[in-house]
């Protein structure tokens, strides 16, 4: 993970996403994508003479905060790419030519409740859905980012299989304790001895080496994560999300944004390909999964 991008609107949560990538770029000698987006009214005022004048203000105002921004301390040595961007939505940017290969985006999340979160904490969430990339989303400014106990909450089904190795990248970067961690729900009920067989071979597949293995009761997956993060004293919590859309979405809601919504740690949220329903059935696990966090909606 060499090219980390990371979303400004200049705010303080912004700042703080900025600031881990930062330390990631740091630590990975890896460097930031810097992107501000702004739009700008177009009917009727795209041919006035003012909105030249407008549109130079904007891009002069953005440019001038991008490099106070590049001139503090923790982005001391850190190579960066300034971009300006016009008339596009925010979780448009990772699908965009010139910011596709980015390996990581680094998002802040204010966590607003009400009307701020409709506004603010929709562009964060999107972003978890729609970008293939996996999505690092910070609330809290945070010093030292410093992974040492990590929670990977998961059904480990062999879906799973197929985005791990992200996952795993920032366990063996970090040197990081590894919670392999699977919910039970009244609703979602698993015996535990097929719980602890299916994260087992989890883990004969990857040989993993520090890891435990927790399967946890509760009345729902979303909470069941948070509260057992919160019980470890987690530093960051990874998930996987199908980026479901339209009327699969409103269906079967994401967990990985339900999760990104309420947890105050990092989220490290990563999108599992999508595959055919014939392989989905083929392999076994498209009803198993597709059940696994559709009660959020």
């Amino acid at each position: 993970m060499k090219i980390i991008l990371v979303p400004t609107d200049f705010s303080d949560h912004a700042m703080y996403a900025l600031k881990v990538a930062a330390q990631i770029a740091s630590k990975l000698q890896g460097m930031i994508r810097l992107v501000h987006v702004y739009n700008l009214p177009s009917t009727g005022f795209e041919k006035n003479h003012y909105y030249d004048e407008y549109y130079r203000l904007v891009h002069s105002n953005a440019d001038h905060k991008m490099e106070e921004m590049l001139k503090l301390d923790f982005m001391r040595g850190i190579p960066v790419e300034k971009h300006i961007v016009n008339n596009m939505l925010m979780w448009q940017i990772p699908d965009e030519k010139q910011f596709r290969n980015s390996d990581l985006i680094v998002m802040g999340s204010h966590g607003e409740s009400g009307f701020n979160r409709i506004i603010i904490g929709s562009n964060t969430e999107k972003m978890v859905r729609m970008a293939n990339q996996p999505v690092l989303t910070i609330k809290n400014e945070i010093p030292d980012f410093n992974i040492k106990k990590m929670v990977f909450a998961s059904n480990f089904f062999e879906e799973s299989y197929s985005v791990f190795d992200k996952i795993q990248f920032f366990a063996d970067t970090y040197d990081a304790h590894l919670f392999l961690l699977k919910i039970i729900t009244p609703r979602e009920f698993e015996s535990t001895p097929v719980s602890n067989e299916y994260i087992n071979q989890f883990v004969r597949n990857f040989n993993l080496r520090d890891y435990s293995v927790h399967v946890y009761n509760h009345k729902s997956i979303e909470a069941g994560i948070i509260e057992f993060g919160e019980s470890v004293d987690a530093d960051l919590i990874a998930i996987e999300t199908h980026g479901r859309t339209g009327l699969s979405h409103l269906i079967n809601g994401s967990l990985a944004e339900d999760v990104v919504k309420h947890e105050a740690t990092p989220v490290l949220s990563v999108k599992i390909p999508k595959i055919s329903e014939k392989t989905s059935k083929f392999m076994g696990f498209s009803n198993e999964y597709e059940s696994w966090g559709s009660e959020f909606l």
